[in-house]
C-alpha cells in the first residue's frame, strides 16, 4: 500500500517506472497518434475504407473518453488499485490488437483498432490521478513532461521504421500490431510495479453527479467551453492531414513513409525538444496565459498545412504543431490539478475527459464530412475561426485562474 512508503520514496518509484513504461508506449502512440496514425492510414490505402469507418477509427479515442466517469466509477466501486486497474486495460488493448492479424476483413480491422483505442484510454483519469497523488505541484510538469520525451524519442523512430515498412508492403501492418501488444503487455507489467491504493467511490463520485461540475463551478465550465471551441477547430483538421497527403485527389499522394514521417515524426521530434521546456513553463506560469499561446500555434499550423502542397512547408507546420502538443498534452493531463481541491482531481477529470469525448467523436465525422463538400483551404479555416474564439474565451479567466491559484495554495 502507499502508506508503507515515504512520499519522497513513493515519487521516486513510480517516476522509475514511469519512465520505464514510455518505452513501450511510444511505441503504441503510433497506431492511433492524432494526425499521422497507423490504423487510419491502413484504412485509406489498404481497405480504401469510406468516410464513416475512416471517423470511426478517428473518432476511436474520444468515444473512449466519454465512458470514462462510468469506468472510473466501476473500477473505484472494484477497489482495485489504481495501478493494477491500469494494468489491466494495456493487457485488453494488447489482447485487442494481437487478435487483428486473425480476423480477417476490413469491418474486424475497423471494430478491434476502435475497441482496442477505446478500452486504452479510460486509463487516463487513473493516470492523471496517480501525478496528483504521488507528486508534488511543483514536480508534475517537470516529471510527465520527462516521460512524454522518451515516449515521444521512441514514436518518432518508430514512425520511419513503421513507414518503411508499410511502402515495401502494406499487409505489415499486422506485424506492427502485433508489436503494438507486446508492447501492451510490458506497460502492463510497468504499471504493476508501482505501489498504489486503490481510489474510493466517493473520490470518483457518480458519473452523472460529476457532469454538473460544468456549472457548479463557473471557472471550469468557463475553461472547459473554450477548450471544446479549441478541440473542434483542431480535432476536425486532424485526421484529415493524412488524407490530404494520401488521397491523390488534393495532388499530392506522398509516400507511407513520407506521410508518417512528416505528420508523425516531425510533430513528435519538436515535442520532444519542446516538453521539458512547456513542462516547466506549466509547472510556473498562468495555466490560461499559456493556453493562450499554444492555441496561436495550433491555428499558424493549420492555416500553413492546408494552404499548400510543398512537403517542406508541411514539415514547418507539423513543427509547429508538435510545439503546441508538447505544451498542449501536459495542459490537457495535469490542468484539473490546477483547479480541483483535494480528493477532487478524478471527478474533475472525468467530466473534462467526457467533454473531449463528445467533441473528439463529432469533430472527425464533422471534418471527414466537410472535406467532401468544401476544399482543404476553406475547411482550415472553419478550424482556425473556432481556434480564434477559443483563444477570446480564455482571455477574460486569466485573472480568476490566478485566484484560484491562490485558493488553492492556503
Amino acid at each position: 500500500m502507499v502508506e508503507k512508503l515515504s512520499a519522497e520514496a513513493l515519487a521516486d518509484r513510480t517516476y522509475f517506472w514511469e519512465r520505464i513504461r514510455s518505452l513501450f508506449t511510444g511505441f503504441i502512440e503510433i497506431i492511433w497518434q492524432p494526425g499521422a496514425a497507423v490504423a487510419l492510414l491502413v484504412a485509406i490505402r489498404h481497405f480504401e475504407l469510406g468516410t464513416v469507418p475512416k471517423s470511426i477509427i478517428s473518432a476511436s479515442g474520444p468515444i473512449g473518453f466519454l465512458l470514462t466517469p462510468l469506468s472510473l466509477s466501476l473500477f473505484a466501486h472494484s477497489r482495485l488499485p489504481i495501478q493494477k486497474a491500469m494494468a489491466l486495460l494495456f493487457i485488453l488493448t494488447g489482447l485487442l490488437l494481437f487478435l487483428i492479424p486473425w480476423v480477417p476483413g476490413a469491418m474486424a480491422y475497423v471494430v478491434l483498432v476502435s475497441l482496442a483505442h477505446i478500452v486504452m484510454v479510460q486509463y487516463t483519469p487513473m493516470y492523471t490521478e496517480m501525478y496528483s497523488n504521488h507528486f508534488t505541484t511543483t514536480q508534475r510538469g517537470h516529471r510527465i513532461s520527462t516521460v512524454f520525451i522518451i515516449a515521444g524519442a521512441v514514436s518518432v523512430v518508430a514512425n520511419i521504421v513503421a513507414g518503411e515498412l508499410l511502402d515495401f508492403e502494406l499487409g505489415l501492418y499486422k506485424h506492427l500490431m502485433v508489436m503494438a501488444a507486446i508492447c501492451c503487455g510490458f506497460s502492463a507489467w510497468s504499471l504493476w510495479q508501482i505501489p498504489s491504493d486503490p481510489l474510493l467511490p466517493e473520490q470518483v463520485g457518480h458519473p452523472l453527479k460529476n457532469l454538473s461540475l460544468a456549472w457548479r463551478d463557473k471557472l471550469f465550465g468557463w475553461l472547459l467551453s473554450s477548450w471544446m471551441l479549441l478541440g473542434f477547430g483542431n480535432l476536425m483538421t486532424l485526421p484529415l492531414r493524412t488524407e490530404y497527403m494520401a488521397n491523390p485527389r488534393f495532388g499530392i499522394d506522398a509516400s507511407n513513409q513520407m506521410i508518417l514521417f512528416i505528420t508523425g515524426a516531425v510533430p513528435l521530434l519538436c515535442r520532444l525538444l519542446a516538453s521539458r521546456m512547456l513542462g516547466k513553463m506549466f509547472d510556473r506560469w498562468n495555466l490560461v496565459k499559456l493556453r493562450m499561446m499554444l492555441n496561436i500555434l495550433f491555428l499558424v499550423s493549420v492555416l500553413l498545412f492546408f494552404s499548400t502542397t510543398h512537403l517542406w512547408v508541411m514539415g514547418i507546420s507539423m513543427a509547429l504543431l508538435g510545439t503546441a502538443m508538447a505544451g498542449g498534452r501536459i495542459a490537457w493531463s495535469l490542468w484539473v490539478t490546477k483547479l480541483a481541491g483535494p480528493g477532487q482531481t478524478s471527478a474533475y477529470m472525468s467530466v473534462h475527459m467526457f467533454m473531449t469525448g463528445l467533441r473528439g467523436t463529432l469533430a472527425p465525422f464533422i471534418g471527414f464530412a466537410l472535406i467532401e463538400c468544401f476544399s482543404a483551404k476553406e475547411v482550415s479555416w472553419m478550424g482556425v475561426s473556432l481556434i480564434v474564439l477559443s483563444t477570446l474565451m480564455f482571455l477574460p479567466a486569466v485573472g480568476h485562474m490566478h485566484r484560484r491559484g491562490e485558493e488553492l495554495e492556503k
